[in-house]
């Protein structure tokens, strides 16, 4: 099993190409940081169906959190929204400011 994405959503909304890591860029690690401060760093390993998700303000880690059993990451105008079989839904905010929201399934 493998994570279900656009990789040309993923280039819109984080504005920059990925970092690969393994032989076969299986493990990607995306960044963004806005004008405010605000950055927020994904690492997605596509084969393990996980997501590292840090959201930062000037050095300041304000949400760090892995999640297990991925099935896609759906864009959503400027949100990303993250499955998970087994966790809550979470949405990746982009605009107007860099947020995150948990969703109940």
């Amino acid at each position: 099993m493998f994570i279900e994405y656009n990789e040309y959503d993923l280039l819109e909304l984080f504005l920059n190409e990925p970092i690969g890591i393994g032989e076969l860029n299986e493990e990607l690690i995306y960044s963004y940081k806005n004008d405010m401060g605000f950055s927020v760093t994904m690492y997605l390993n596509v084969y393990a169906q996980k997501i590292e998700l840090s959201l930062s303000y000037n050095d300041t880690v304000l949400f760090n959190d892995t999640i297990h059993e991925v099935e896609s990451i759906i864009r959503i105008n400027n949100d990303l929204l993250i499955n998970s079989k087994s966790e809550k839904k979470l949405k990746l905010k982009f605009y107007p400011q860099v947020g995150v929201e948990f969703i109940e399934h």
